[in-house]
């Protein structure tokens, strides 16, 4: 327990001393006036702080595990690093706090306030933020798998790469939000509001979105696979590179889609053609373009296909000993779950690659316009340019075993 008692630790306040790595487990701080205060690596383990007023205090790799911070106020508090599993935050105002790389496992969020907060990296899985303010938060690359976010605000929160994955975000609000490249797999969206989100690249299989809001949301390149979107509203929203196999459309309200490759409206899907656009049982692209998905579990070994001009294909499967081609323009893309073993791509088209590509024979891929890596991506081979020369990128943390040849 801590040496230090309440009387003492208002004392040294007062006095401007720190607090770096003192022992304050299970100390009884409620509505203590603390703001300002230096706790970096404090142990304020089971530490009572109900009502505590800390705005802009460090607590910078501080560990408040199983803390009881109710309806305090901890505005713009640096938590950086900081502990904080099983913590109760019910009703906290953590409006402009630093929370990056902070673990908030199984913590209590009800109700906080965090708008304009900085979660980013952050552990959340199973935390209950129900009800809670995220307005404009930034999120990215949280985790917060199983997290309860019934009726939570997120009006323009950034949750680019967050995973979402079996989440509840019952009739919460997202409207505006970006979930670019994020993880929603088996959540349940019922009746939120996605209106105008970014979610270009997300992954939404077997999302329960029924009733939910998704006009004017860009879902290009988005996975909906066996999907709830039954009474879902897509009215406007930009589906270039959607793949929606086996979802649940009943009900779908959608007056258009827009169906062009920059989402600039110049190609629209009119409201008696959307089901067939969605479920790719008819084509409305012009000749030579469509989009092809091959889903996650399939195999398919020493095959040779070819996708002509302006096609889209997504990869979620495994391929062994295939080739192929790609016309100008066309766009692969190996999601996550997908593994192109041993193969080779030919062709002007441009490719991503969010899981692994592993070359047959070198050159392994030839021609390509562009070749993007993502942060996931993994890229064995040798790239031969065309006479116009290939663009790369490559994000941060891709991992590359790679050779560039000039063209012949």
């Amino acid at each position: 327990m801590a040496a230090l008692t309440r009387d003492d630790i208002l004392k040294k306040f007062g006095l401007g001393e720190t607090f770096e790595r003192a022992d304050l487990r299970g100390l009884d701080l409620s509505k203590a006036s603390l703001e300002g205060g230096d706790f970096r690596r404090a142990d304020l383990e089971g530490a009572n702080l109900e009502g505590a007023k800390l705005r802009g205090a460090n607590l910078r790799n501080a560990n408040l595990r199983e803390a009881y911070l109710t309806g305090a106020d901890l505005r713009d508090v640096n938590f950086d690093k900081a502990e904080l599993e099983g913590a109760n935050l019910e009703q906290a105002r953590l409006l402009g706090a630093n929370l990056n790389r902070a673990n908030l496992e199984g913590a209590n969020l009800t109700g906080a306030s965090l708008a304009g907060a900085r979660l980013t990296n952050a552990q959340l899985e199973a935390a209950n933020l129900g009800g809670a303010d995220l307005t404009e938060a930034a999120l990215t690359h949280a985790d917060l798998t199983e997290c309860y976010l019934g009726a939570a605000k997120l009006q323009g929160a950034d949750l680019a790469s967050a995973d979402l994955s079996s989440a509840k975000l019952e009739e919460a609000n997202l409207a505006g939000a970006r979930l670019d490249d994020a993880e929603l797999t088996g959540a349940d969206a019922h009746g939120a509001n996605f209106a105008g989100a970014s979610m270009v690249k997300v992954n939404l299989s077997r999302t329960i979105l029924s009733k939910a809001d998704l006009s004017g949301a860009d879902l290009r390149h988005a996975t909906l696979a066996d999907a709830k979107l039954d009474f879902a509203n897509l009215t406007g929203a930009k589906v270039f590179g959607a793949v929606a196999t086996g979802a649940l459309l009943e009900g779908l309200v959608c007056e258009s889609l827009d169906a062009s490759t920059e989402g600039d409206g110049s190609r629209r899907i009119p409201k008696g053609s959307v089901l067939g656009f969605l479920t790719n049982r008819h084509s409305v692209a012009p000749e030579g373009m469509g989009t092809r998905y091959f889903g996650q579990g399939d195999v398919l070994r020493n095959a040779a296909l070819e996708f002509g001009e302006g096609a889209s294909v997504q990869i979620e499967s495994r391929f062994e000993r295939c080739s192929i081609a790609l016309g100008r323009g066309s766009e692969l893309i190996v999601g996550k779950a997908g593994v192109l073993a041993e193969c080779q791509i030919v062709g002007a088209g441009n490719i991503t690659i969010h899981g692994q590509f592993v070359e047959r024979e070198s050159p392994g891929i030839i021609g390509a316009s562009q070749i993007v890596v993502s942060s996931r991506g993994s890229l064995v081979g040798a790239v031969q340019q065309p006479a116009e020369s290939t663009r790369f990128a490559f994000e941060p943390g891709c991992k590359l075993r790679m050779k560039i040849l000039q063209s012949r």
